[in-house]
């Protein structure tokens, strides 16, 4: 701050030493002889004495100056008062009190919809809910046959008598149609390319599983 009062102190001294070097010029060339030989004269000379000074206000140029704020008008010193409301006219007043109360009807409507709404729903699911508890409780699920652990690797002999042979995982079995393999299944059909299995348990009577023939073990 201080450099730039300092800085405006120097300004201010040349603009004053411009000036009164431009009036010397000027009374310099008043003096002057015309050419031609003619006189100009001395009745166009300034006179230094009647030329007036004028302070200078140091302190208004030293002062702090307001920091500018974004979207300020930078040209206007304060902060610019808003415009003041319209006056609306009472046909203007009364349709907009008309349009706020009609919005307002409506927002109630639509509050009342929804809750209408909500009160259906809960008490359909609440019927429903109802119905299902008087329902007898469903049947347990059917259970599963054992799954079949094990390999059919081949066949041998003729096509009405024909042995199978499976592998267990460990060991090779060889069957016959109509055979007990473990204490689960037995052997229905032995084919070409399968073998089909049943199951020893009543329940699952009449259920078979076929298994592919199988090229490793």
């Amino acid at each position: 701050m201080k450099f730039l009062l300092e800085r405006k102190k120097e300004i201010a001294l040349g603009l004053i030493l411009c000036a009164i070097a431009f009036v010397t010029w000027r009374n310099f060339q008043d003096e002057s002889p015309v050419v031609g030989g003619g006189a100009r004269g001395t009745a166009g000379r300034t006179d230094l004495t009647s030329l007036k000074l004028y302070a200078v206000d140091w302190a208004s140029l030293a002062a702090k100056r307001p920091a500018y704020v974004p979207g300020r008008n930078i040209f206007q010193f304060g902060v610019i008062p808003p415009p003041p409301p319209p006056v609306l006219s009472p046909a203007e007043q009364a349709a907009i009190a008309d349009a706020q109360r009609r919005a307002e009807e409506e927002r109630q409507r639509q509050l009342r919809e929804a809750q209408e709404a909500g009160q259906k729903a809960a008490e359909e699911s609440a019927r429903l809910a109802a119905i299902q508890a008087q329902l007898p409780p469903p049947p347990p699920p059917k259970p599963q046959p054992p799954p079949v652990n094990y390999k059919f690797i081949g066949y041998f002999g003729p096509p009405e008598q024909k042995i199978a042979i499976l592998h267990d995982g460990t060991d090779m079995i060889l069957v016959r149609k109509g055979d007990v393999v473990g204490k689960d299944f037995k052997i229905v059909e032995i084919g070409y390319e399968s073998i089909k299995f049943g199951f020893t348990d009543p329940q699952f009577r009449g259920e078979s599983q076929t298994i592919p023939m199988s090229s490793s073990f």
